[in-house]
This record gives structure tokens, C-alpha cells and sequence, in this order.
């Protein structure tokens, strides 16, 4: 049975996946459409905006009904693609002559349906240069959507014949005009506005001979337009103004590629830095390729927007150009096809991004397999071998020998970083000194900063050392360093000079080597004598200081021991003191025991059979009070002698730790066991004058006490010793705690001892209870307050050795307060100056165990 053959039916749904799907922006559509008309060797085309209607006129070659047949109506063919298209142009006519400047911009054959994305009739009328008549094409998009079924080839187009009458632009007499109608979207002021920015963009703008123009026309806005400076006008030839720019005075970037051979020339705000030039190695698919590129420093941004009236960011970066129309999407704002941003975040301050440079990429080629747009026509190149040959290019001989200049040279990063200079700090200096050079736009900061010219040296050294580079030329101002202050260089800058000198052949760079490497070593003979002269000087003063120190503790020394040796002689006059004083003490002591226990054993007689169902009925509580008044009782003239000696023993050891506790050279260890030992003592004193007052039983410390009440008794009993003093309580309630009394009494003696320093006339407690297990007692106090440095740190009250710089005491005080309450289970907290008083606030929280 024979082999049967069945061939592709394309359906009329591919019209709109060759035209909307592909062209998905009114612009794009536009572009495609100028793009054609650009190749059909017009040089002006007008787009004519009305309500419902766009007219496209260009003063092209024109088509005759063969063209039409064979090319407009043969989808996905391209005659420029494959070189027929213009086989029947003519000799001597100006499209010849046109054809010899121009690549086509277009090669796909889909250019055309561009149409469709516009609007859903298109009338195309076009004229071949020298034809008596014109050929008509109406076209109704809509058709193509009918009947999904239905054959794209089914659908028939009518042509018809016209006339001659038609004038093209610049009253030409062949061309095409493309009449768009039933629009698909509004074209107002503001989308208008951006289509003449975008098309001045299309064609290449750093083009200064381009023979190509685009005019638009919409007259609805032609009243408006006479309000506006001539950039904003939308009536009028889209003019590349970009070129406004070019003369910015910024640093900037140019490689020419022409055949076998890639020149490079930098330049900084007017002034040539270098030029090179080197074989082309990488070119089978490029040889004729121009890249320009801008470092845009705040001076040349400021400048940008002044002529353009748009931020450079919001005009694009590095644009490409293929054969003179614009590739999509590189250089669009936001866009980092050139992989700009990316290297930019790998490494801060050696990388430039998309805010700082602008430039263009043009590449003129006939190699469109090799440079092919992807299908959308925003999706840029298609990845091939001769797209990375370009881009290795850009990145290569442009973009980081750029980024190697300004972040050296200019920033001072590179110079820092490899340590051209003896010191750190100096390096530092050095490239501070340039950061006002961003706000300039001459280039005298670097001439004038031995940082970036150490550095341009090494710039210049790195290209000589490429045998395939040739050094055309350098920038001599930036290599002079005969009068600079060199002794903060590191020496191995004048072998880069000498190797560039070798490289360029530059006899007049040899003699300048000679003087540098002269004043090098003259500054280096300096600098020693004065180092040695400096070491001579710091020998003399350590010994100075030596034999100074060696005097003090020789003087440290006598002083210490005279300071023993009185030591000695008090502690002996103490010990005589105290031995007289115990005999008396013994003595004393045996005459009132003998009378004691003649008392006692009469009075127990007497108590027991008087009061024996009394003591059976005392509370714990009235014990306490028992402890507390007896406290109160008038002394003998024996127990008065025996306390007066406990203070004068135990106060004078307390007195030592206090004094000892200001010594700010302490270290906290040690502060913390002086600490402990002065805890004790305090204790032992008040235990001492509280047995030797009362019959307090020192063995069971712990009670179960009315608080309230008893520090509202023990106040009132401190204020009888305490004159200058007006001490007030509140007490309103009972509330019972089980502690040692003897913390309480110290923690009160503390508080009240420091409202007398602090110059307080009154002294206010109080009393609440925010549970049925919690007690608060609030203490104020109308002294001079807690000073600001402490109030703004109140934690740093309780720390041993804080204490306001204006007293003598030795900051353990709201010490010892803070670790007795933490002792009862307890806190205590600043609460502020000028509460109910004007001076300090404090609050006690006890905790019912």
C-alpha cells in the first residue's frame, strides 16, 4: 500500500500567536512597524494620532502588487533574511544609495501583524517608486477569529488597484501608509507623551549623521503644546536628544571594534586618561561594534536631569543598538540584562550598577542567526554563541576596565586595599580626601591626591604587563610624582613606573622615574634621622621615667613603714587601753553578779507568784513590743560603759572598712568581702546594743512581727536621737511577717542615716497592702533627691561603692539595703524624685512567709 502524505493545516488562532501573543505592547507594536518602514529605505515616516485612527506614511520604496503577493502576504518570510529583497533596486536612485548605510533592522516576516495589536481594520495603501498606480489592502482582523477551525489561508484579503494621487512624507511619490482603525486602547497625552520618549530611544541616539525621521502628529493636543517647552511638545519630529548630553563632562569609556582591532580610550571629564589598543581576539561574529559607557557621579546626575528634565534612572541605562534600531529590553529602567546589579551586590564599592552608569552597545552585523531577537519582541537575544562573544566583550574591555579606573583611581578603594601605603590611618586620610570629587566635573582632585596617582601607576602597570595590549598613550599629569610627599608610599611603586617606562619606550617617563626615585630616597633618609632621633629621645624619657619611678617607691616605701610603725604604736597604747578596761569591765562584772543573783532569785519569787497566769497569756506579739520599748529603758552606769566601749571597738573597725570602700583602685572581689566583713559588723552592733538594752533573746532572731507597727515605733523611738529630723508615719492596719527584726532596724538606720545627708528637714512613711500576703511601705524623704546621672539609672543605686560624687560616704549604704530585703525574701526600688515629697521615693515590698 503506497505511503500516504498529509501536510500542516495552520489554523486562522495563529494570527494572533504571530501578532497579539507576540507583541504584547502598543510600542513594541509601533517600533515594529516604524522598523519596516525603516527598512524599506525611508527617511521620514509620520504617525498621525486621531479619535478612532492611527496613520502610519513613510516615503519608502512602496510595494507593487508582486511584493504584495510574494512578501507582505507570505507570513514568517523574509526576503532581507535571505537577501532578495532588494535584488530589483535600481542604480543612481537615493534608495540605492541609502541601502549602502543601512542594515535591516527587521528579519522574522511578523512585522507586519503588528497591525492587529493596534487596532482591528488596517487599510494599507503603497506606491512603488516610478508605478502608475497604487495598490489598496483592507484588512479585518476580526475575520481571523470567526471560526477557529477555519483555514489561515481561507481567509481572503481584497486588494485593489488605486491611483497616484497619494503625497507621502516630504511629498514623495512612493511609500506606504498604513491607515489603523477601531482601536484597540486610548492614545492620550500622557501615553503619547511616553511613545516620543520611547522612540527617541529607537532609533541609535548617539547617532550624530542619522538620515532617519519620525514625526508625530495629533492635533487634539496642538493647543497644549504651545504651553510647553519644545522637549515636552507631542506635535513635532522625535529629535534624539540624548545627544544633549554627550557633552557632560563625567568619566567615560569607549571601545571601538573594527575587524581584527579593539582601541579603548578613557576619559575623565574632558581629559584623556589612556588609550590602548589591542588585536581582536574573540571577534568572528563581532567586528564592527562601538560601546560607550558613563559613569554618572552626582555632578554629571544633577547635569543629566537639568538638559533631559528626567532623572538618569528614569531614562535607562546601557541601551543596545543592532544595525541601528534598539534590541528590548536592555537598557530599560529597571532592566539588568547586562547583569549590572547583579555584580553590583557581590562586592559594595568595586562594582557599578544601573543608578550609576549609561551608555550604548552598537553592533552593526549581518549575522542575524547569530544576534536573533527571541520571538517576544521585549525578550531580547536569543542565546548563542555570538551573543556571549558580545557580551564577554562589554564585560571584559569595557565595563570593568571602567569599574577598575573609578573605584581605584576615583574612590580610592583599590589603592586602600592593596596597601600601597606604609599606613592604614594615613590610606584612610588619603581617601577621604576624595570624596567631595563626586559633586565635581573636572578631574583636579586626582591630580592633586598621591593616593590616585599611586594608583593610576598601578592601573597603567597592569596594562603594560598584557602582552596583547599596546599603550597608545597615558595621562602624564597622573604618573608626575617628583614633588609629591612620598615617604608614606611603600617603595614598590617606582618598579611599576620603571616597567611602564620599559613598556611605552618613554625616555622623558625615565628621567621623571630618576627624580621620583632621588626625592624617594632623600624623603626615606629623612624619615629614618627622624625616627632615630625620636627612638634617642623616647631611650632618654624611659630612663627619666624609670629613675622617677624608681624615687616614688623608694618614697611609697618610707612612708609605709612609718605609716606600720604608728600602726604599732597606737594598737599598743589600744591593747594597754584595753586590758585596764577589762579589769575594770571584770571587776564590775563580779560585784554586780553577786548583787544580781541575790535580786534575781528574790524577784523570780515574787514574779512567779504575782504573775505566773500573765506570761502564760503573753502573745509573741507583745513580746516584740516588750523587745522593742525595752530598748528604750535608761542604762546603768555599767551597761553604759560596756556599750560605749562595743562602739568605740566595732565603730572604729567600720570606720576602716568605710574608708578602705572609697578607694576606687579596689577591685570588685575584694569590695564585695570588705563588704561582708562591715555586714557583720553592723550586726554585731546592733545585736550587742539591743542585748546589752533589753532582754531580747539573741538566740531566736526570727519573730513574727506587726510590721507596720513596729516601724512606726522604731522611727519614733530614732527620732528622739535624731533632732534635725521630723519623722511621720501612717500606720492604718495590721500585717504580720516572720523575719529578724535586727534587718529591719538596719535597713531604717540606712535610709533615714542617708535623708540626712541629703539635707532633708521631713520624713514621710506609708503604708499599702496589694494582697492579703504583701506589704509595701513607701519612704520619702523632701532632701536634695537622687542626682539625674543615678535617677536615669536607678538599678545603679543599689551597686556597691555608687554614691553621689558630692558625698563622703563609701556607696554601701542602698547596698547593704538591697541585699538585706533580698535577705527577708524581699525588694526594694527607686521610685522616683518629687513624689509626695520633693526629695527621694523609695518603696520596701515584703512578702508574707
Amino acid at each position: 500500500m503506497p505511503k500516504e502524505y498529509i501536510a500542516f493545516d495552520v489554523k486562522t488562532g495563529m494570527k494572533n500567536i504571530i501578532g497579539r501573543d507576540l507583541i504584547t505592547d502598543d510600542f513594541i507594536a509601533i517600533y515594529e512597524l516604524v522598523k519596516n518602514s525603516y527598512d524599506a529605505f525611508a527617511d521620514y515616516v509620520t504617525l498621525t494620532f486621531r479619535a478612532d485612527e492611527i496613520v502610519l506614511a513613510d516615503n519608502g520604496k512602496g510595494m507593487s502588487k508582486e511584493d504584495l503577493k510574494s512578501k507582505w502576504f507570505a507570513v514568517a518570510y523574509s526576503a532581507k533574511k535571505d537577501g532578495t529583497e532588494d535584488k530589483d533596486t535600481r542604480d543612481g536612485t537615493h534608495l540605492n544609495n541609502l541601502k549602502s548605510r543601512r542594515f535591516y533592522a527587521g528579519a522574522k516576516g511578523v512585522g507586519r501583524f503588528s497591525c492587529d495589536r493596534l487596532g482591528n481594520n488596517l487599510e494599507l495603501e503603497t506606491l512603488k517608486e516610478d508605478a502608475e498606480n497604487s495598490w489598496i489592502v483592507n484588512v479585518d482582523w476580526k475575520k481571523f477569529e470567526e471560526d477557529a477551525k477555519q483555514s489561515f489561508g481561507d481567509v481572503k484579503i481584497p486588494v485593489e488597484e488605486g491611483n497616484n494621487t497619494i503625497t507621502f512624507p516630504k511629498n514623495k511619490k512612493h511609500g506606504t501608509v498604513l491607515r489603523i482603525s477601531s482601536l484597540n486602547s486610548t492614545w492620550n497625552e500622557w501615553k503619547l507623551a511616553e511613545l516620543k520618549r520611547s522612540l527617541e530611544k529607537l532609533i541609535n541616539p548617539f547617532s550624530k549623521d542619522n538620515d532617519f525621521k519620525v514625526e508625530i502628529i495629533a492635533e487634539e493636543f496642538l493647543e497644549g503644546d504651545k504651553f510647553k517647552s519644545d522637549s515636552q511638545k507631542l506635535n513635532g519630529v522625535v529629535h534624539n536628544s540624548i545627544l544633549r548630553v554627550l557633552d557632560i563632562k563625567t568619566t567615560q569609556i569607549n571601545v571601538r571594534v573594527k575587524d581584527q582591532l579593539i582601541s579603548t580610550k578613557l576619559v575623565d571629564r574632558g581629559s584623556l586618561i589612556y588609550h590602548i589598543e589591542e588585536d581582536n581576539q574573540i571577534g568572528e561574529f563581532v567586528n564592527d561594534l562601538d560601546i560607550s559607557l558613563y559613569f554618572l557621579n552626582r555632578s554629571a546626575k544633577i547635569n543629566f536631569g537639568k538638559i533631559m528634565d528626567i532623572e538618569p534612572v528614569n531614562y535607562g541605562n546601557v541601551f543596545l543598538f543592532k544595525n541601528g534600531f534598539r534590541v528590548q529590553p536592555y537598557g530599560n529602567v529597571g532592566d539588568d540584562s547586562w547583569g549590572l546589579d547583579k555584580n553590583k551586590t557581590q562586592g559594595y564599592g568595586r562594582y557599578l550598577g544601573t543608578r550609576e552608569l549609561f551608555g550604548k552597545v552598537d553592533l552593526i552585523t549581518d549575522h542575524f542567526n547569530e544576534f536573533k531577537e527571541v520571538s517576544s519582541r521585549a525578550g531580547g537575544l536569543v542565546e548563542t554563541q555570538g551573543k556571549q562573544v558580545l557580551f564577554e566583550l562589554f564585560d571584559e574591555k569595557a565595563l570593568k576596565r571602567l569599574e577598575r579606573y573609578v573605584s581605584g583611581v576615583l574612590w580610592g578603594e583599590a589603592f586602600k586595599r592593596k596597601n600601597y601605603f606604609v599606613d592604614e590611618t594615613v590610606a584612610d586620610e588619603i581617601r577621604k580626601a576624595l570624596k567631595d570629587d563626586k559633586d565635581k566635573d573636572t578631574y583636579d582632585d586626582i591630580k592633586e591626591n598621591i593616593g590616585s596617582k599611586i594608583d593610576f601607576v598601578n592601573l597603567i602597570k597592569v596594562l603594560s604587563d598584557d602582552s596583547n595590549i599596546r599603550i597608545i598613550e597615558y595621562n602624564r599629569e597622573l604618573v608626575d610624582l617628583v614633588n609629591e610627599q612620598l615617604s608614606v608610599v611603600q617603595p614598590k611603586f617606582i618598579s611599576d613606573l620603571e616597567r611602564i617606562a620599559e613598556k611605552t619606550n618613554d625616555s622623558e617617563l625615565v628621567e621623571q622615574i630618576k627624580l621620583t626615585q632621588e626625592n624617594f630616597l632623600a624623603l626615606l633618609r629623612e624619615k629614618e634621622e627622624a625616627e632615630q632621633r625620636e627612638a634617642d629621645e623616647r631611650e632618654k624619657r624611659i630612663q627619666a621615667e624609670e629613675r622617677a619611678f624608681a624615687e616614688e617607691q623608694r618614697r611609697i616605701a618610707a612612708e609605709k613603714r612609718a605609716y606600720e610603725e604608728e600602726l604599732k604604736r597606737k594598737e599598743a597604747e589600744l591593747q594597754t587601753e584595753r586590758k585596764e578596761r577589762e579589769r575594770i569591765q571584770a571587776e564590775n562584772d563580779r560585784l554586780k553578779a553577786e548583787k544580781r543573783v541575790v535580786e534575781e532569785t528574790e524577784q523570780r519569787r515574787l514574779e512567779q507568784e504575782r504573775n505566773k497566769s500573765l506570761n502564760e497569756k503573753l502573745s509573741i506579739e507583745s513580746q516584740k513590743n516588750q523587745y522593742l520599748n525595752s530598748t528604750r529603758k535608761t542604762l546603768s552606769n555599767d551597761a553604759d560603759q560596756l556599750v560605749h566601749s562595743i562602739d568605740l571597738y566595732v565603730g572604729n573597725a567600720s570606720s576602716y572598712i568605710n574608708n578602705l570602700l572609697k578607694n576606687d583602685k579596689l577591685d570588685q572581689e575584694t569590695k564585695d568581702q570588705l563588704y561582708q566583713i562591715k555586714n557583720n559588723i553592723d550586726k554585731a552592733l546592733k545585736v550587742s546594743s539591743i542585748i546589752i538594752k533589753s532582754n531580747f533573746d539573741y538566740k531566736h532572731t526570727s519573730q513574727r512581727v506587726n510590721l507596720p507597727k513596729y516601724v512606726s515605733e522604731y522611727l519614733s523611738d530614732l527620732s528622739l536621737s535624731r533632732r534635725e529630723l521630723k519623722i511621720a508615719t501612717e500606720f492604718k492596719f495590721d500585717h504580720y511577717c516572720f523575719l529578724n527584726p535586727i534587718d529591719i532596724d538596719i535597713i531604717l538606720d540606712n535610709l533615714v542615716s542617708n535623708s540626712a545627708k541629703a539635707k532633708a528637714k521631713n520624713i514621710l512613711v506609708t503604708f499599702e497592702k496589694p494582697s492579703a500576703k504583701d506589704l509595701v511601705v513607701h519612704y520619702f524623704d523632701d532632701g536634695n533627691g537622687v542626682p539625674e546621672r543615678l535617677a536615669n539609672n536607678p538599678t545603679a543605686i543599689f551597686e556597691l561603692g555608687v554614691r553621689d560624687s558630692l558625698e563622703k560616704g563609701s556607696g554601701i549604704g542602698m547596698y547593704d539595703v538591697k541585699k538585706r530585703m533580698e535577705n527577708l525574701k524581699g525588694d526594694i526600688k527607686f521610685i522616683g524624685n518629687n513624689k509626695k515629697l520633693s526629695g527621694a521615693s523609695f518603696s520596701l515590698t515584703f512578702h508574707n512567709q
